[in-house]
């Protein structure tokens, strides 16, 4: 009973803060739900990724993959290997450098900040803005290790993993909903984490201060179109 309560206030609520555009219905601020942990593929209407400005869609056969933190997606038009690694012949003399050696372990979208909702409550499919208020990013990062060099992992896994992908505010995108609906648009990345080692060559080819580390950074700017029952 507290939880059927509970539902039914959040609900009066969204409708409460909603401004009326045309005769859809569309909240004043973005959804709270983190897409990092929502792994129900049920209300995604689409899920689409961007190479170099250029749109594509995920295949609805990898869409499971896309929003599971544990499965690698098998993406279209997305060249990345399986495993990077950079292996050390012993010799008398070395360069002295840095090294990761690791494997691609998942990859999938990461939530940056859901748009507002689109409430149709009339009798044909709708399309509205699903807006950002605020620009959004999802940034690169690793655990294991401190003061990591980004530049010997960039080398090896292909692609800035450091940085970061930033939806602006201008970038808002439409969602189409069906009557009795409502949808949203969840702003994010296209993410790939790898795990492995991270060490040190010295000049006598001697390595040393080995430690495993996780790497996980945006690789491409991605979003989900989300729709529901109201």
């Amino acid at each position: 009973m507290v939880k059927m309560e509970k539902i039914k206030k959040i609900k009066l609520f969204s409708l409460a803060t909603a401004t009326i555009i045309g005769s859809s219905l569309v909240t004043s601020g973005e959804l709270t739900a983190n897409a990092s942990s929502d792994t129900n593929t049920d209300n995604i209407q689409g899920a689409y990724y961007y190479i170099d400005g250029v749109e594509y869609e995920v295949p609805t056969e990898e869409i499971t993959n896309f929003v599971s933190k544990d499965n690698v997606t098998n993406l279209p038009h997305d060249y990345s290997m399986d495993s990077v690694s950079q292996n050390i012949t012993p010799t008398t003399a070395c360069d002295p450098t840095w090294v990761f050696s690791g494997k691609r372990t998942d990859s999938g979208f990461q939530l940056g900040k859901s748009g507002t909702k689109v409430i149709n409550k009339t009798k044909d499919n709708l399309t509205e803005v699903s807006s950002l208020s605020t620009d959004t990013s999802v940034t690169g990062k690793v655990t294991g290790k401190s003061g990591v060099n980004w530049g010997v992992i960039k080398g090896e896994v292909g692609f800035e993993i450091g940085g970061s992908v930033t939806w602006k505010t201008h970038e808002s995108t439409s969602i189409t909903v069906r009557p009795g609906d409502w949808g949203w648009i969840d702003y994010g990345a296209h993410t790939e984490t790898c795990k492995g080692e991270y060490y040190y060559v010295t000049n006598t080819c001697k390595i040393q201060d080995n430690v495993n580390i996780e790497v996980k950074g945006p690789k491409y700017k991605a979003k989900l179109a989300k729709t529901e029952k109201y």
